[in-house]
């Protein structure tokens, strides 16, 4: 096993992003399979297949976007293969299989490297093993804690079996970032009012969308700082660019959200009208920290203003972090981005973020991951207004859902035409392995002998603005 696994990752024919792109085909198509069988339906016949296809991608995409309720159609086998999807869409197919050979004692190659550092969105491939470990071990943990948390209100409310089932396959699908339950069609609904399961859920969802480097670096440089060996101030600076950045933006994103949230939504007596103040604080939280990337829910999206919708929308656009479970185009990117902007209206060359210096390649990689999937995004919601009769703010909701791998709606999922939900289903894949793997994993390789790699060419003028 372990040696097929090997000449899977030393495939040396194959880049890493296609790599990568492949390996998520081969678990989606895996799942489709398993998921289509009538093992795992309630009713004991076979599932229509592109249903299978949808689910199974959504959950190995850790979108949570689903055309019919999991509880009613599956039985604990079925079950039982989405949270094995989840947890392999989470940490990527490559990643488990890295995790396999580490713990067999086999020595990574230079190749297998590569691909993992690109997996991971990681800088260097020094100390791999190491980091590939420390992975599976704060993964286990984040996720068997929360587990443990969850048990207080499951195990009364649903039995001793059942209850660490749901505990178990929700810690997952919260730590993944994948927003699959099993209680029914309303999501977190019946749990609106329930610190323990909000609270619990809320910082899974955290913890898996901030990214494995941000892991690492707090836990380098806050156990100094909770001994007192450094100060705060010092520890501030201790932390890396990226860590900084990353806390900075989800901080913005969750409370500046937050805020605005419970702003449009004060009087709505559809979703927090009703609530008493800290019932509305809590809520608006937990939903501007599910929407960005996880897809649950604790009131009716189908409720909401439109003005609430779409920040929704810009919010789930921009996701949570790179190297972890997260979806969208990512925090750092939209910071970039943003700065990027400042700086060009202030009229500076150099583009200055916490006295560091940006690189230029940085600077237009997150330019071109920014436009790309905004094209991406317009192609699929065109599609979809010549497929599907809903409304438009309705479609937009859904395609931005699904590129960004967040799994929220306004309630037409169940409703999405054969051509609708195979744009959906492309969506999510895009959405998850990232368009610039995908275009990469597609591209010719260039040849070292190109004429263009050797010939410079005289600079050219265009008029813009």
């Amino acid at each position: 096993m372990i040696n097929f696994i090997h000449s899977i990752l030393g495939f040396k024919k194959l880049s890493p992003p296609q790599k990568i792109a492949l390996s998520f085909l081969l678990v989606i198509f895996t799942g489709t399979l398993l998921l289509t069988l009538p093992i795992s339906t309630n009713s004991g016949t076979f599932f229509h297949p592109l249903d299978a296809l949808f689910i199974a991608t959504s959950a190995t995409c850790v979108t949570g976007l689903t055309t019919f309720t999991i509880a009613d159609t599956f039985n604990i086998f079925g079950q039982v293969v989405l949270l094995l999807l989840i947890q392999i869409g989470g940490l990527g197919l490559m990643t488990l299989m890295a995790m396999l050979l580490v713990l067999s004692k086999h020595k990574l190659s230079v190749n297998e490297k590569k691909v993992m550092k690109e997996m991971l969105n990681k800088e260097h491939m020094l100390d791999m093993k190491r980091y590939i470990l420390d992975i599976l071990k704060y993964t286990l943990c984040f996720e068997f804690a929360g587990a443990c948390l969850l048990s207080f209100q499951m195990i009364p409310q649903y039995g001793l079996a059942q209850g660490i089932f749901h505990s178990i396959f929700l810690a997952v699908s919260a730590f993944c970032n994948a927003g699959f339950d099993v209680f029914g069609s309303n999501s977190l609904q019946a749990y609106v009012h329930n610190p323990l399961i909000c609270i619990t859920v809320m910082i899974l969802i955290i913890l898996g969308g901030l990214g494995f480097a941000v892991w690492f670096d707090l836990r380098d440089h806050l156990i100094p700082f909770l001994t007192r060996k450094i100060t705060f101030k010092k520890f501030k600076k201790s932390l890396s660019l990226h860590t900084r950045i990353v806390l900075i933006v989800t901080m913005i994103l969750i409370f500046g959200a937050g805020l605005m949230f419970i702003l449009l939504e004060w009087q709505n007596l559809n979703t927090i009208g009703t609530f008493t103040l800290p019932e509305k604080i809590m809520t608006v939280i937990f939903e501007s920290v599910a929407l960005r990337t996880a897809g649950f829910t604790s009131i009716q999206y189908s409720t909401l203003t439109p003005s609430t919708s779409l920040l929704m929308m810009v919010v789930m656009f921009i996701g949570g972090s790179p190297g972890g479970a997260a979806g969208g185009i990512k925090t750092t990117t939209m910071a970039i981005v943003v700065m990027y902007i400042v700086h060009m209206l202030k009229g500076k060359e150099q583009m200055i973020i916490c006295k560091r210096a940006i690189k230029k390649e940085i600077v237009i990689r997150a330019m071109g991951i920014f436009f790309i999937n905004l094209f991406t995004l317009f192609v699929g919601i065109f599609l979809l207004t010549i497929v599907e009769p809903h409304g438009f703010i309705e479609l937009c909701f859904e395609a931005v859902s699904a590129l960004a791998t967040v799994g929220s709606t306004l309630g037409i999922t169940a409703q999405l035409t054969m051509l609708g939900k195979i744009i959906i289903i492309l969506m999510m894949y895009i959405g998850r392995i990232g368009i610039a793997t995908l275009i990469i994993s597609l591209a010719r390789p260039k040849s070292s002998s190109d004429a263009s790699n050797k010939v410079s060419f005289p600079n050219g003028n265009i008029i813009v603005g």
